[in-house]
């Protein structure tokens, strides 16, 4: 994901490696997430949003993803430890989007429990409107999570396509090896 969005730790997750390796051999990867790699997808994005914020603790247990009838429900929350406390709870839902191989967000709910002073300290940093903006286009988002744990592993995605069927996400990426600098 991009820096905006601060998702630069690489994730141990298979699925990442087997796509890589893939792409790196043919130039495609295709294969259908189910909820819980989708989850882990997802905590990642939400994780990203606190990211670079040195002054703020926040964790992100692992989101909670359904899929079902061709819809992704996603729900979590980040917690806040510092310098305040809140918990900000985000539900969406995803859904496929008339044009092919593309999602669309459905309905997003997101509710900040937290005192008056902790409100004010987190519209500061505007954690909210990030949520949002990041959530509003959930192709670049999955994109740019995808992107941003294939480059380390030595691909550049080209394409992303995105579709859900009745119980998983069908998830098409096309990509060019690159060379890795550490």
């Amino acid at each position: 994901m991009s820096k905006e969005l601060g998702q630069d730790v690489v994730i141990k997750m298979p699925l990442f490696d087997e796509a890589a390796q893939k792409i790196k051999e043919t130039g495609s990867y295709s294969r259908e997430l189910s909820a819980q790699e989708l989850a882990g997808i997802m905590s990642g994005i939400v994780n990203g949003l606190t990211s670079g914020q040195e002054a703020m603790k926040a964790t992100v247990p692992t989101m909670n993803v359904k899929i079902e009838k061709a819809k992704g429900m996603v729900a979590g929350s980040v917690r806040v430890a510092k310098p305040i406390q809140a918990t900000i709870n985000v539900n969406c839902t995803l859904g496929n989007d008339v044009r092919p191989n593309r999602l669309k967000l459905d309905g997003l709910n997101i509710q900040t429990e937290a005192g008056f002073a902790a409100k004010m300290a987190l519209k500061a940093v505007n954690l909210e409107g990030k949520a949002k903006e990041a959530l509003q286009d959930p192709n670049q988002a999955l994109g740019l999570a995808l992107a941003s744990q294939l480059e380390p592993r030595g691909v550049k995605l080209t394409g992303v396509g995105l579709h859900f069927n009745e119980t998983n996400l069908a998830v098409s990426l096309t990509g060019t090896s690159i060379v890795v600098r550490r």
